[in-house]
């Protein structure tokens, strides 16, 4: 056949790939690399260069290497530049409870419920919209996109500086915001992961903690700059600072790719993955748990006034939850390493059911508040930074971006919908303060809260099943 069969004393098997000049280059695992066509059995015969169809399928060619994610080097740049970006992009979101107080007591007053959808349409459209830009992220470029959104965002924030309606909210702070977030956080969520395997959750939760530290921040700081200079004048300081720490991410990340190529498309494997129980059964669990997810941000800036404490006090409430968050984040990818990370999933969703149902269904003073809010910013941060991880475990590296943009997307269904629910429970239970009077009881409040403790633990139930059919522990793809 004019092959040259190579024998090994040690039966080592070799690996082949081609050198730019069309030779064939074999090497030992971990050895240096042998000349093929030097290097035969009792002479220095040339081997053959082309190899059989056995040889063609181990062969991985030059341009499809398949390489091993670091666990570190630059991946702790990328790390960075998605901690920055979460910092100010979404710390403003997850401090929106503040202006929802102003809005709703002071520029817009007597309408509560329009004004509580322009939260949720940023976030909404964050996670839905972003599931469609997964899609162009895998084909131009993390960079491309974050640099895009980057001015969405922030004409967001300078666009909702005029308004004088509540329309013209929900189409900058709420819309135009969404989407220019919905661009860049499909890139956020999935480069750590694929810059680390062993180190994965870790790597993860501190991208995303940059949220938590952002929330915290910004809570303290829009409060401030509303007292100070107005809301106008803060929007439009907000809008410079998230625009330059965008711009900066976009200069600073790059993807990983296994094989070395960036574009991806959508192929009848990733239709698949889809398909899969495991990943139906994920989808569920983030989807019932997103519509109590994101409430309490909300929600819990308003029921301190409601509830005889200060404004100031319940942006202190928004500041402690989002600082607990921020080691939440962190500690959820660290533990998940180690315990596992659909483990530490379902741990920290029903958590932050159990806690809601437990304490801040009960909680009228100051204290009592401080440690709902410090658990359930523990609880809940751990959650929302183990997804893009628990993906990569599952489903592998290959497609993530579209697969945590189709998760993200399911999550933001229900967070468009969530506090909307919740605040029309509170109002036709006559639970929160009209025309400066109390309420008479904290029933309307108890039924928005009930809803969103239930149907978290709903979708504990659902991780739960997830749990049993998988393993908590199992790493299935790195």
């Amino acid at each position: 056949m004019g092959h040259v069969i190579q024998e090994h004393t040690d039966n080592e098997k070799t690996h082949s790939r081609s050198t730019s000049s069309g030779s064939t280059v074999q090497q030992h695992p971990g050895g240096e690399p042998i000349d093929s066509e030097k290097v035969a059995v009792g002479s220095f015969t040339p081997m053959p260069l082309t190899p059989t169809s056995t040889e063609a399928e181990e062969a991985p060619s030059a341009t499809n290497t398949n390489m091993a994610p670091p666990d570190g080097g630059y991946g702790w740049v990328v790390v960075g530049a998605c901690f920055l970006n979460n910092f100010s992009m979404l710390g403003i979101m997850f401090s929106w409870g503040i202006f929802q107080q102003l809005y709703k007591d002071e520029v817009f007053p007597g309408q509560t419920s329009a004004v509580s959808w322009i939260g949720t349409l940023a976030f909404g459209f964050m996670y839905i919209v972003g599931g469609v830009c997964s899609l162009f992220a895998a084909k131009i470029g993390y960079r491309k996109m974050i640099f895009m959104g980057s001015f969405l965002v922030a004409g967001g924030c300078v666009g909702a500086s005029f308004a004088t309606q509540v329309w013209h909210l929900y189409l900058t702070q709420g819309i135009l915001y969404g989407l220019g977030a919905a661009m860049a956080n499909p890139c956020i969520l999935s480069a750590p992961s694929q810059w680390f395997v062993v180190r994965r959750g870790m790597a993860s939760g501190i991208g995303i903690s940059g949220s938590g530290v952002g929330g915290l921040v910004f809570s303290v700081l829009i409060e401030k700059l509303n007292a100070s200079i107005g809301h106008r004048w803060c929007l439009r300081v907000l809008g410079i600072v998230v625009w330059c720490s965008m711009v900066i991410s976009a200069l600073l990340i790059r993807q990983f790719s296994p094989n070395g190529v960036q574009a991806v498309n959508v192929s009848m494997k990733d239709l698949e993955t889809m398909r899969k129980p495991a990943f139906l059964l994920l989808v569920s669990g983030v989807l019932l748990t997103s519509f109590g997810y994101f409430a309490p941000l909300n929600l819990l800036p308003s029921y301190a006034v409601d509830h005889n404490l200060t404004r100031s006090q319940g942006a202190m409430l928004n500041s402690f939850l989002n600082g607990a968050s921020f080691f939440g984040r962190f500690a959820g990818g660290v533990f998940g390493d180690r315990f596992g990370l659909v483990n530490l999933t379902v741990f920290c969703v029903g958590a932050s059911a159990l806690t809601t149902l437990v304490i801040w269904m009960f909680a009228t003073t100051l204290p009592v508040l401080l440690v709902y809010v410090i658990l359930y910013g523990l609880m809940g941060g751990g959650f929302i930074s183990l997804l893009a991880p628990v993906l990569a475990e599952q489903f592998g590296t290959g497609s993530l971006t579209i697969l945590v943009g189709i998760t993200f997307g399911v999550n933001g269904l229900g967070s468009l919908l969530g506090t909307p629910i919740a605040t029309a429970i509170l109002a036709s239970l006559g639970g929160e303060v009209v025309d400066g009077v109390a309420p008479h009881s904290d029933k309307g409040y108890r039924g928005a809260i009930g809803f969103i403790g239930g149907i978290m633990a709903v979708g504990t139930l659902v991780l739960f099943i997830l749990k049993l059919k998988v393993g908590g522990k199992r790493n299935v793809a790195a």
